[in-house]
């Protein structure tokens, strides 16, 4: 094999590896939308029940996935144990169990050596991890 086939090999292998990477990122964050998507979503939207024109009256103009995805009428307590990773039957310890790994695993000092998307990802994994362990503290009276 001469250089030239070498050099256009690995060129091939980097090209497939970054678009299986970039197509993991988006499978595990979810496709973001554009600066200009995010202004014309804003501007452009239809009226709404109540008279509201915008799309982002009630939420501010820059409403995150975490706003939609809590807005859904998919039953909270099915919600937070998908989150947490839990079986349909759990017990008080499980979920306990559940959110000390999940938030561990998430530490920032555990996530400070990667990079700034994976750390923010970690981040929003956390702040729903608590959501889920506080709602089934409440509920549950976990202690």
């Amino acid at each position: 094999m001469n250089t030239l086939t070498t050099i256009v090999i690995i060129l091939i292998a980097f090209t497939i590896g970054y678009k299986v990477i970039s197509w993991l990122i988006d499978r595990i964050q979810g496709p973001q939308k554009t600066a200009e998507h995010k202004t014309q979503d804003y501007h452009e939207s239809g009226p709404r029940p109540g008279g509201s024109t915008r799309a982002a009256d009630n939420d501010g103009p820059r409403a995150s996935a975490d706003d939609a995805r809590s807005r859904t009428y998919e039953d909270p307590e099915a919600r937070y144990a998908k989150v947490l990773g839990l079986p349909h039957n759990f017990t008080a310890p499980e979920i306990k169990e559940r959110f000390r790994t999940l938030i561990a695993s998430y530490h920032p000092d555990k996530v400070n050596h990667l990079g700034p998307e994976l750390q923010e990802m970690a981040d929003r994994k956390t702040r729903e991890v608590l959501e889920a362990y506080e709602y089934f503290r409440v509920k549950y009276n976990v202690k």
